[in-house]
């Protein structure tokens, strides 16, 4: 709720100030604590914003934008049926308010009160036919009110809005799905997929559940166990995010977030989460292998990102702490070659072949590089070693 709040806020605060000192001195005292209630908002201060707001209108008690900004703070406080309360107040006042219907209806949502959340939210549809989080909301309280096929309507309307929102695909999709209508319902939980991001769970369990309905069950349990993985990822991240945000010098709080966020690839993020680890590791003095692992990670997810140069430094520094290391000097040679420095590459993935003989993927790499200079003889044995070492893996398993 925090991101709608500042967006409102931030449009709003300019104006509405603006036209409370055009009153006069008299309003003097309602003015200051208006400053303090917004003032407060922004901090995240919602229990002082109240106070503020409340004292505001005190003095001058009908003030639709001021009700409004009050239930806004009740609604950050989590204080929901007072949010409810002054929300109404404010529509009494303004019954066309769009923003207010919203706030209400977002709340009454909350409240799991999805048949209260419908009336606010037609007229918001109604009053501004292009107000996308109106439509999205009003779809996903039919959902919950298990009225399909106006669930449907409604998100199409919100799918012509914003075409890459993933969540209305999710919710659409399973509004096919309860309807049995298993092709629709599949086509739109895919595109929650692709529009969506990594760590999306819900539309592969929608995909799950509508291919053992079809009897596809290698499908079936191929997305159930990406949902399975994603969900227990997303476990994970509250997890260490709560033992760092407990305890900031938590090495293992922060590696496994570091963890979490490259696989869900949330590379900008697991960036400065490794360079506190590296930090971290350095103060407590970790062992060579824990810094040495905090920088590779740190140079694949400047890979992953297509910063290739930046990857250098932090890749080279985990080699020069483990030289034995195989799979370190694989990634400089990946890194060399992203940049077209073709010679250094090929002296990594040889050092790599040197340290591990056994990878076969190391020898792939060295045979499409030496196949790009045209030493055909040399990417020929390599293809070949690759070819046999991959065999022998699979016989293996």
């Amino acid at each position: 709720m925090r991101s709608w709040l500042i967006i409102f806020i931030i449009f709003c605060f300019g104006c509405s100030l603006n036209g409370l000192y055009a009153q006069g001195t008299d309003h003097s005292t309602y003015v200051q604590n208006v400053e303090k209630g917004f003032i407060s908002l922004f901090k995240g201060e919602n229990a002082n914003a109240v106070k503020a707001f409340e004292a505001a209108l005190a003095i001058e008690p009908n003030h639709y934008e001021i009700l409004h900004y009050l239930g806004m703070a009740y609604a950050e406080n989590e204080s929901w049926n007072k949010a409810v309360e002054v929300f109404q107040r404010s529509i009494d006042i303004k019954p066309d308010n769009i923003e207010v219907l919203y706030s209400l209806s977002v709340v009454y949502f909350k409240l799991n009160q999805w048949e209260n959340a419908v009336e606010p939210l037609q007229k918001v549809t109604e009053l501004s036919p292009r107000h996308a989080r109106g439509f999205e909301l009003l779809g996903k309280s039919y959902v919950k009110l298990r009225q399909y096929a106006k669930a449907i309507d409604v998100l199409k309307e919100a799918i012509k809005l914003r075409p890459n929102a993933a969540q209305n695909y999710n919710e659409i999709g399973t509004a096919y799905l309860n309807l049995k209508q298993y092709t629709d319902a599949i086509e739109n939980f895919t595109k929650a997929v692709k529009f969506g991001t990594p760590d999306f769970a819900d539309p592969h369990f929608g995909l799950g559940t509508a291919y053992m309905r079809i009897g596809e069950r290698e499908k079936s349990k191929a997305e159930m166990q990406i949902y399975q993985r994603l969900q227990q990822n997303n476990v994970d991240y509250e997890r260490f995010t709560r033992l760092t945000r407990v305890d900031p010098n938590n090495l293992e709080g922060w590696s496994g977030l570091a963890k979490v966020l490259m696989r869900q690839k949330k590379y900008n993020r697991a960036i400065l989460t490794l360079q506190t680890c590296i930090e971290l590791s350095k103060k407590q003095k970790a062992p060579p292998q824990t810094l040495a692992g905090f920088y590779h990670a740190l140079g694949q997810a400047f890979i992953n990102m297509r910063y290739p140069k930046l990857a250098l430094e932090p890749v080279s520094k985990a080699a020069q702490l483990m030289p034995k290391n195989a799979l370190f000097f694989n990634t400089l040679g990946s890194a060399y070659a992203m940049i077209g420095d073709i010679n250094n590459a090929i002296a990594m993935f040889e050092k790599a072949v040197e340290l591990d003989q056994e990878q076969p993927y190391y020898h792939l790499n060295l045979s499409k590089l030496y196949q790009s200079i045209g030493r055909h003889q040399l990417a020929k044995e390599h293809q070949q070693l690759y070819q046999d070492l991959l065999a022998k893996q699979n016989k293996t398993k």
